[in-house]
């Protein structure tokens, strides 16, 4: 549909409704994508430092691991060492940190943000799991 100047007032607007989702269209869309580039820097702040978490974590949990192994279950008067257990706790500790995440970004999942609000939780999730394994050595 062409624009011109003797159209009826319902064909201005039209005209003038065309017009204006054109450029909110585009207003819409330009801001659209610079939100996408924070949103990306923001993503990759995170994962470096959930990575450098996940790193400590894992570090942590094989120390750790080792050390039990080491004591064997006579240690603590047990018939199992204890790295039966604490492997058994990560396991169920990992399910739960996924369920926890999924839970508390639900209402995010739709939005542009969601990736890196999904990453915090699992990166609080790490930074608690490690300050937990540090006091109970």
């Amino acid at each position: 549909m062409e624009c011109h100047r003797n159209d009826s007032i319902q064909g201005k607007g039209i005209c003038n409704a065309i017009i204006w989702f054109y450029f909110t269209g585009y207003f819409f869309s330009s801001y659209t994508f610079s939100m996408s580039e924070d949103e990306q820097e923001n993503y990759n702040k995170l994962k470096v430092d959930y990575d450098k978490s996940d790193s400590k974590l894992n570090h942590l949990y094989k120390k750790q691991l080792d050390k039990y192994k080491g004591e064997g279950g006579e240690y603590d008067g047990q018939k199992e060492s204890k790295d039966i257990y604490l492997i058994t706790a990560q396991q169920a500790w990992v399910r739960i940190r996924d369920a926890d995440c999924n839970y508390e970004t639900y209402e995010s999942k739709t939005g542009t943000g969601f990736s890196s609000i999904y990453l915090k939780c699992i990166l609080d999730k790490t930074n608690e799991r490690i300050y937990y394994l540090k006091i109970n050595k």
